[in-house]
């Protein structure tokens, strides 16, 4: 491998038609020049040239030797012209060209030496040697023997050459044996071709480095052979041993693709002349190894290159070229023949287990080239996911430091991105990856993205077949550990929907994603509500769970917009939950829901767009409780109860049986125990139902949302809001094992607590105070005595006592040393269940942590429904009732968050209060008893952003005043007067913010009024 030279040096010579090195148009060389920033001077060659001539033709010919494509052929161009143009320069001028510079300069190493000269040298051959030359008769002397003659002498190594230069003369005979090739003059006249194949033969036994190239100018002079010369030439490449090489093996598929009825020697490939029929052999040959117990005659072998090429041979281009052609022949089996020469030829000839890894390497190469040419080979893709081949590929993809690591990434990469190009191509590359002979968890195996990535690039057209291609592996699973790998791939598979609902956009109303109601919602709850025979082994209760998890995070995705209610209602009509036991109470209260939603639905079709929005939250509330009365949530049908009353009271106007009690309180309630659990989808439920029936709230529906605010935030106040712990979230906990899994949304608050009123000794604070420290003297008791129940539960378990207790007993003087093996075993289990039960069990200090989490959390989604209320209901007079409670909020709570949180809230009230042009009603004497209050509060804590708020707060109720009744803006006044003198007189505490707010507002609408 060291001493082969580089594929840059050979652009000239290709080994392939398109994927190895690009074939040069002659034609284009000699006749059209590129346009260079400095024009070239064309005009004849004198046969001494001195001086400017002299320098002329130096700098031609250096630029020959340029790296720089179109300068190089520019110079090839001025040269062609300077020695044939017009009538030609002098037989002896052609002949130094030829040998002094063209010839000799095929042997250079410098830069695009060979490139260049042989371009020129191919022009020039076919100008004095193609039939009917006039130059033929001017250049006599000049015939093809002499010619060949002048090229085999100048590339000849002689003297004392280090391993380079010799390598370069070698070089420059190929290059110079491939121009006479090119020329298309070798099979005009009898004669011409064998010297120039004796050559070849000669330069590929003795250099077996450059056998590949040699072989390729055969492939190259076949396209321009008669029948009988190919006959011939194959004749003679058997006599050499090169029949069943590599080389060999091309020559045959070209020259029998052109000649299908030629005569073809009976070794090695038969008298049809096809290695395909022959693929032991043809195995053998591309792989280029032989067996020394081989009984083919020597003649159809030739040893080894010796060298490894880091490039496919071009034999491999021919060889699937081949095949893709046979492929598009649909009335043959053609796929079925691909797939045993892949099989025989690839999988278990490179990637066997006893393969070099060169060789895999390659076959890393042909994955890779499949992909990179999906339209030619596109039919063949299906095959070349052969078990060695996906195993291998897996196995060095895993492992950062094996070998191929990077080979085999790439072959990866390269699949994703012909994926890309055509996502059509992921519906065959999938269930190849994680069926078959790969593996349902690729991604993990392999410590990749690949199948994600691969789901990313479907698009609509193809999801639903993806989506069916996910579920085939999940329904049939057989083996000695079939349940295990059941419950795995059909977790995953869940995991795999949910993923490809989560990229759906749902903002993008051009998106087309019924694909999501059609296939995905109904493949998730078929797993998780309903009895399919397709499962072997049954679903299990685990598996059931997930799947009913991964139904509420892809309604909770969807849910953005309240337009997406009709995927919960589509399915909860749609699915027959056999796999849930209900009663005869149950399965009542499930079909007067199903009932109810029905009715609501038709009264959305019907309705006009400012009436639909509370009929579509009601009937997406009854969706959502259905699939909790499936889960076997025990308050679903009480929950069902509360939804027909507001139905019938919200929506049919209707009196119930239970007239005294409002709907718009009852369904407050519900969504403070919606939002009192930790889920995303409830959340963005209670929102959706909260906007559409905003209009509906009444003061003491608000005030129920407001006293959430004021509970504590500590194990007291959770007590003080939930009769007992959500058990409901702590089954979630204990289901879910990874982020993905869960529903549960946590909102983060950092931790950080802050108290804006620290400085102040309130008997409000003084009492809070006291509760905690009683509660952290109650935990210090209940460490002492868990503390004990541990020293008692080891003392019992190895006979021990302390030495305070049981001074009188008997002590054992037994030792570990005398316990039998058993009871050491026995010894260590009872142990490890005694810190296991010790684990399991919540301390007092980390239940207060988790009620603070709960409490904080509810108030933040309490804080954002009031947010929402707010912005749209800011004419309403009720809204006015809120201000207190968040300032109220702002001064007691200790995180930071909900006090910035509430802050904000006002902020937004005021913006949207003052985009009103018309006051709504307000009662002026409550009005001002509010200013009152807010000035009070202000007093209690001097913070600068506490100030602020309840300052924004004062003159929002102020507006509100003056723009229904200017009258009262003496009262407002008063109120400001008062509390100054106040705060003057050091009755109070305020900040001076406060009054200066209100003298900036008393100017801002005095310059109105002038």
């Amino acid at each position: 491998m060291g001493t082969k030279r580089k594929r840059k040096d050979q652009d000239a010579v290709a080994t392939a038609p398109a994927a190895k090195r690009p074939q040069i148009d002659k034609k284009s060389a000699s006749v059209a020049a590129p346009t260079l920033p400095t024009a070239i001077e064309i005009s004849p060659f004198v046969d001494n040239p001195r001086g400017p001539e002299l320098k002329r033709e130096v700098e031609l010919y250096n630029s020959l030797t340029s790296e720089d494509g179109s300068e190089r052929l520019a110079a090839a161009n001025a040269i062609v012209s300077g020695i044939l143009g017009g009538d030609g320069v002098e037989e002896s001028t052609l002949q130094r060209h030829l040998e002094r510079r063209l010839f000799r300069g095929l042997a250079s190493g410098r830069k695009g030496a060979r490139l260049g000269f042989s371009v020129v040298l191919t022009e020039i051959l076919e100008q004095l040697f193609s039939a009917q030359s006039p130059l033929s008769e001017k250049y006599a002397n000049l015939n093809f023997d002499t010619v060949l003659g002048f090229l085999v002498a100048k590339t000849k190594p002689e003297g004392d050459l280090s391993g380079q230069e010799e390598k370069d003369h070698s070089l420059g005979l190929l290059f110079g044996l491939q121009s006479f090739v090119r020329s298309k003059v070798l099979f005009l006249v009898e004669g011409r071709w064998d010297p120039i194949l004796d050559k070849l033969i000669e330069l590929s036994e003795k250099k077996p480095w450059i056998r590949e190239e040699c072989g390729w100018v055969v492939v190259e002079a076949v396209a321009q052979m008669t029948q009988i010369q190919a006959e011939h030439t194959l004749e003679r490449l058997l006599n050499a041993g090169l029949a069943s090489s590599p080389e060999g093996v091309g020559i045959w598929l070209t020259a029998r693709n052109r000649f299908p009825a030629m005569k073809f020697p009976s070794k090695p490939w038969g008298r049809s002349g096809n290695p395909l029929q022959h693929l032991k052999t043809l195995a053998k040959a591309l792989k280029e190894s032989s067996s020394s117990n081989s009984t083919e005659d020597k003649t159809t072998q030739i040893k080894q290159t010796g060298n490894w090429n880091a490039q496919l041979h071009f034999v491999w281009n021919i060889v699937l070229a081949q095949y893709a052609q046979d492929s598009k022949d649909t009335e043959s089996d053609n796929l079925h023949s691909f797939e045993n020469f892949w099989k025989v030829a690839v999988d278990e000839n490179l990637f066997s287990s006893t393969a070099s890894r060169e060789r895999k390497y390659w076959g890393f190469l042909l994955f890779q080239k499949m992909f990179q040419d999906p339209a030619l080979y596109g039919n063949l893709l299906p095959v070349v996911f052969s078990h060695n081949l996906v195993r291998c590929l897996i196995n060095h993809v895993q492992e950062k430091d094996r070998f191929l690591n990077r080979a085999a990434d790439k072959s990866l990469k390269v699949m994703i991105q012909a994926a890309e190009a055509d996502p059509q191509i992921v519906i065959t590359i999938l269930p190849r990856l994680i069926g078959g002979n790969g593996n349902y968890n690729f991604d993990k195996v392999t410590k990749t993205k690949t199948i994600d990535k691969l789901l990313s690039i479907v698009d609509n057209e193809n999801i639903k077949s993806a989506i069916e291609i996910l579920i085939t592996p999940t329904l049939s699973v057989e083996g000695t550990d079939a349940a295990k790998e059941a419950e795995l791939r059909r977790q995953l598979l869940g995991d795999y929907i949910l993923n490809l609902v989560r990229r759906v956009n749902v903002q993008d109303d051009s998106n087309n994603i019924s694909w999501i109601g059609e296939i995905a919602f109904p493949t998730v709850a078929n797993v998780a509500y309903c009895e399919d025979a397709k499962f072997d082994p049954p679903v299990s209760r685990k598996t059931r769970a997930l799947f009913r998890n991964r139904l509420l995070s892809m309604f909770a995705h969807l849910l953005s917009d309240l337009k997406a209610f009709s995927f919960s209602c589509d399915l909860a009509r749609s699915i027959k939950p056999d796999a849930v036991p209900m009663d005869a109470e149950i399965v009542e209260a499930k079909d007067n829901a199903l009932s109810t939603m029905e009715k609501l639905m038709k009264k959305v079709r019907k309705a006009g767009d400012q009436q639909k929005a509370p009929l579509q939250a009601l009937a997406l509330l009854y969706s959502l409780v259905i699939f909790q009365l499936y889960d076997g949530e025990p308050e679903a049908i009480s929950i069902l109860d509360e939804l027909k009353l507001c139905y019938d009271k919200l929506i049919r106007h209707k009196s119930h049986d239970d007239s005294d009690v409002n709907a718009s309180e009852v369904l407050v309630e519900l969504l403070l125990s919606f939002i009192s659990k930790p889920s995303a989808l409830l959340r963005k439920v209670a929102q959706h139902v909260f906007s559409a029936f905003m209009t509906d709230m009444t003061a003491e529906g608000l005030q129920m949302m407001t006293d959430v605010l004021e509970s504590g935030e500590n194990l007291k106040g959770q007590q003080e809001l939930f009769d007992k712990e959500p058990e409901e979230g702590q089954e979630l906990a204990e289901d879910d094992e990874d982020e993905l899994d869960s529903d549960v949304e946590v909102v983060d608050m950092n931790g950080e607590d802050i108290q804006l009123n620290g400085h102040l000794e309130d008997d409000d604070d003084e009492s809070e105070d006291d509760a905690e420290n009683d509660e952290n003297e109650m935990v210090g008791d209940e460490n002492d005595e868990e503390a004990q129940k541990l020293e008692e539960a080891l003392a019992s378990a190895l006979g021990t006592h302390r030495l305070d207790q049981d001074k009188g007993a008997e002590t054992e003087s037994e030792s570990d040393a005398d316990m039998t093996d058993s009871e050491m075993m026995a010894l260590d289990a009872k142990l490890v269940e005694i810190f296991s039960l010790r684990k399991k069990e919540p301390s007092k200090k980390q239940e207060q942590k988790d009620a603070k989490e709960t409490i904080v959390n509810f108030k933040s989604r309490v804080l954002d429904l009031l947010e929402i209320y707010v912005k749209k209901q800011a004419d309403n007079p009720l809204a006015f009732g809120l201000l207190l409670p968040l300032l109220q909020l702002m001064r007691t709570t200790k995180t930071k968050q909900l006090c910035e949180k509430a802050y904000n809230i006002i902020l937004a009230y005021a913006r949207a209060a003052k985009k009103l042009e018309v006051a709504g009603d307000v009662d002026p004497s409550a009005q001002l008893k509010l200013i009152k209050a807010i000035h009070s509060e202000a007093s209690k804590d001097p913070s600068h952003m506490f100030a602020r708020a309840a300052s924004t707060a004062s003159l929002l109720i102020s507006s509100s005043l003056y723009k229904a009744d200017k009258g009262t803006l003496k009262k407002v006044a008063t109120v400001y007067r008062d509390s100054q003198i106040a705060w003057v007189d050091g009755q109070v505490k305020m900040q001076a913010v406060i009054f200066s707010d209100w003298v900036n507002w008393c100017q801002s609408h005095a310059n109105s009024s002038s």
